[in-house]
C-alpha cells in the first residue's frame, strides 16, 4: 500500500511541474517562476482506489510569484500546506481548508492575518514569519488548544 502512496505521489508532483512547463500563463526569466493562473482540473492528476482527495501540498523554494493561489483554498481536505520560502504576494485567504499545519514564512504575504486562520481547530503548527503582515495578532491564537509552534 505504501508503494501505491508514493507511486501515485511521484505522478501528482510529475504532473503538476509537466503542466506548469506547458503552461500558457506561466513566465519566468531563469530565476522565478511567474504564475498568472492555474487550472487545476488540467494537471491531469489520476486517482488510485480511495486516493481521490489533496491531504498535503508542499510547493517550497521554488521562486512562485504572484498572489496567494486561491485555488488552494478549494482543496477542502487539505491538512498539511507548506509553500515556504516563495515570493506570494497579497493577502491571505480567511477560508484555507482543515489545515494541521501551515508554513507560509519567508514570502510578501501582506495586510492583516485574517482571524478564521486561528479558529482552525485542528491547527497544530503555525508558520507566518518573514512576511509583511500588518496589525495584531489575532486573539484566537492565544486561546488555542492544540497549536504547539508558532
Amino acid at each position: 500500500m505504501a508503494s501505491s502512496r508514493y507511486e501515485l505521489l511521484v505522478i501528482c508532483v510529475l504532473s503538476f511541474f509537466f503542466a506548469l512547463s506547458h503552461s500558457k500563463t506561466l513566465k519566468g526569466d531563469g530565476k522565478a517562476i511567474i504564475l498568472e493562473e492555474m487550472e487545476i482540473s488540467h494537471l491531469g492528476l489520476v486517482s488510485q482506489g480511495d486516493y481521490r482527495v489533496v491531504t498535503e501540498l508542499e510547493v517550497y523554494a521554488v521562486s512562485i510569484v504572484g498572489p496567494f493561489p486561491i485555488a488552494v483554498t478549494n482543496l477542502l481536505d487539505l491538512t498539511r500546506l507548506d509553500i515556504h520560502n516563495n515570493k506570494l504576494t497579497g493577502q491571505l485567504p480567511s477560508q484555507i481548508g482543515r489545515l494541521k499545519r501551515l508554513n507560509l514564512r519567508w514570502n510578501k504575504l501582506q495586510d492583516v492575518i485574517p482571524p478564521e486562520v486561528g479558529e482552525l481547530k485542528r491547527l497544530t503548527h503555525l508558520y507566518l514569519d518573514h512576511n509583511q503582515f500588518t496589525g495584531r495578532i489575532p486573539d484566537a491564537f492565544y486561546k488555542h488548544p492544540f497549536l504547539k509552534e508558532v
